[in-house]
């Protein structure tokens, strides 16, 4: 959770969480120089900035991303956290958890633009997005263990989702962090491209999506993650449960009408 901030002359600024639109994707930036540390005002901000854009219908993907280059986040801001007593600290801690739970069970897919440092809490907010692209200088890590502490925002169990198990133990044991190349090898993230086209190619495949269904990307997504959270049986019914909600939506008429006219689709969210 807490990587990032000791050792700094000055104190770091509030910071921002910035919007900018493209289309039916938006682009959220996390605005905290020099590493985009994670105060729990900025958390906070994150959280309602989210919350916000999910209740646009016009917004169908988003892309999530770190000011500059030296990192996506560096983590939480060791600097606030160090001068919290016990009671705070686990208030910031629950916060950081609804945070992560709340980007991982948005109805919008969200994409995580990383570049430079995506360590701790920020890998925390990388893994909760459903996919992520980044750039050559990415370095991935979780150092909790060096700071004595482990794994928060229940990220033990999304990193060995991802990765593996014994490739999850080595991460977090060990503390060490991977460039981004291996971090693909390992299934940590999705692509990687040249750090400068980082944002264009998250805008790209956020098109891409933003492109379907809203109703069928939406239950799509559900599905999957209601299904990695239930018992198998109960995962074949959430699936199913999703597939009728799309039937019943009218969105497969519409797609399969488009496809024999050879026409763009007119979804209707």
């Amino acid at each position: 959770m807490v990587i990032s901030g000791r050792g700094h002359q000055r104190p770091m600024a509030a910071g921002s969480v910035d919007v900018a639109r493209d289309g039916h994707a938006v682009v959220v930036t996390l605005n905290r120089p020099p590493v985009n540390a994670l105060s729990t005002a900025l958390m906070a901000q994150l959280g309602q900035t989210l919350r916000d854009l999910t209740a646009e219908e016009r917004v169908r993907a988003i892309v999530i991303t770190g000011a500059g280059t030296k990192a996506f986040s560096a983590g939480g801001d060791i600097d606030e956290f160090a001068n919290m007593d016990k009671p705070a600290l686990l208030a910031a801690i629950q916060s950081g958890q609804r945070l992560v739970w709340d980007i991982e069970h948005l109805d919008k897919p969200t994409i995580a633009a990383v570049n430079g440092a995506c360590l701790g809490g920020g890998n925390g907010i990388a893994m909760a997005c459903d996919l992520r692209i980044a750039g050559e200088n990415a370095v991935f890590g979780h150092p909790e263990a060096s700071l004595g502490l482990t794994l928060a925002y229940a990220g033990s169990l999304r990193l060995a989702r991802l990765v593996g198990l014994a490739k999850a133990k080595e991460l977090m044991l060990t503390a060490r962090k991977i460039p981004a190349k291996e971090a693909l090898e390992w299934g940590l993230v999705n692509e990687v491209v040249p750090a400068a086209r980082v944002r264009e190619r998250a805008l790209a495949v956020a098109n891409e999506i933003a492109a379907n269904s809203p109703v069928a990307v939406r239950a799509a997504k559900k599905a999957l993650t209601e299904s990695l959270e239930k018992h198998y049986t109960n995962s074949i019914v959430a699936e199913a449960r999703w597939l009728a909600q799309v039937v019943d939506a009218g969105e497969l008429q519409e797609g399969l009408r488009a496809y024999l006219e050879k026409r763009q689709p007119k979804w209707r969210a």
